[in-house]
């Protein structure tokens, strides 16, 4: 019942990076995205007792993280640095 939830909420915030208004919204929202997609791969996870899928989810979070801080760099003027 929660993994609908949680896809609701998915794409929701894939229909907010399609529709954003600044790039800022859309990455945030690609953020939150990514954020579901990693809560289901853990929900499925401890479901079916699947480790491997715990250290890829891991990774894409990761990666996600450092995706994000990297935009926001080349978001952010050149004098505030």
């Amino acid at each position: 019942m929660i993994e609908f939830l949680f896809m609701a909420a998915g794409l929701i915030a894939l229909v907010r990076a399609v529709l954003g208004r600044t790039f800022a919204d859309r990455v945030i929202a690609i953020g939150a995205f990514v954020n579901m997609v990693v809560i289901l791969m853990v929900i499925y996870a401890v479901n079916t007792e699947e480790v491997m899928i715990i250290d890829i989810a891991l990774l894409l979070i990761l990666l996600s993280f450092v995706g994000t801080l990297s935009i926001a760099k080349f978001l952010t003027p050149k004098e505030e640095i």
